[in-house]
């Protein structure tokens, strides 16, 4: 029953996933079993990256722990009872369809947000700040200020996105004049 599914030891998970996951073709509608028919539930959002920030913070936790349930109230807005009633393969490929989505938005994001500390930005503990995952991120766009937190979450998590590529990229602009400036009074000096 896919219900139990969370409650199931990790290595029957594993291999669950293995031999369901790897079968499935990837599908983004859920069906719901009723007593005469079914019901076919699609996504609030074809695209994840057009769900709110808060959704897809809310969305990563649930798949790192493998929360079916969150997962699907998430992306679909279903609820306990539905979930109960959803065809078992096709809530894997659905499933397969989210997790497929978030990983390819993980891999542009790092393609276009990660960023080489230097030396002296380590020597100065800029890693401990990777501690704070998001909120550190929240402090900056929200320039400290905790009223506006809510305003930022509830954006589609695509324009934050296209905010901090914007930001990423002045950072990555000055840096580099900073550079040319520190190079040009030297050899001037």
């Amino acid at each position: 029953m896919l219900s139990q599914y969370p409650a199931l030891p990790s290595d029957v998970r594993d291999f669950v996933n293995y031999t369901v996951l790897g079968s499935l073709k990837s599908n983004n509608q859920l069906r719901v079993n009723g007593l005469f028919n079914h019901k076919v539930i699609k996504p609030k959002k074809d695209n994840l990256w057009f769900l709110s920030w808060s959704d897809i913070i809310e969305l990563r936790m649930a798949i790192v722990d493998e929360n079916m349930f969150e997962v699907f109230k998430i992306v679909f807005g279903i609820d306990q009872k539905d979930f109960v009633r959803l065809e078992m393969f096709n809530a894997f490929a659905v499933y397969q369809w989210v997790s497929s989505q978030l990983t390819d938005m993980i891999k542009i994001e790092f393609q276009e947000l990660s960023n080489d500390l230097t030396d002296e930005e380590k020597e100065a503990g800029a890693e401990e700040l990777q501690e704070f995952g998001y909120s550190l991120t929240l402090d900056v766009l929200t320039k400290g200020d905790l009223l506006k937190s809510d305003d930022w979450l509830s954006l589609a998590y695509a324009k934050i996105f296209r905010k901090l590529c914007i930001d990423k990229k002045r950072y990555d602009i000055n840096k580099t004049l900073q550079e040319n400036a520190s190079r040009k009074s030297k050899r001037n000096s």
